[in-house]
């Protein structure tokens, strides 16, 4: 008989740090594109990227109603794909 276990659901803090960790490695970017704003493609790289921070500004305002413990598991889905992206 063959066990398969599925890992725990990651805390909420776990949650809102990894959130929060990828948000701020995009707004690094972001500045690194405006200091090198001369080179081509760099103006379409930032707004790829806030268009990406905006998606997450959607996610959370539907998803985390009443703070980052009572995420639902919808909302939970949407935040782990957007920190894969």
């Amino acid at each position: 008989m063959s066990v398969t276990t599925t890992p725990p659901p990651a805390s909420p803090s776990d949650l809102e740090t990894r959130v929060a960790n990828r948000k701020q490695e995009l707004v690094s970017e972001i500045l690194e594109h405006k200091k090198n704003s001369s080179r081509a493609g760099a103006a379409d790289a930032v707004d790829k990227i806030k268009a990406r921070l905006s998606e997450l500004a959607h996610i959370v305002k539907e998803g985390v109603v009443d703070g980052w413990a009572n995420v639902g598991p919808r909302a939970r889905l949407k935040l782990d794909e957007w920190i894969s992206k």
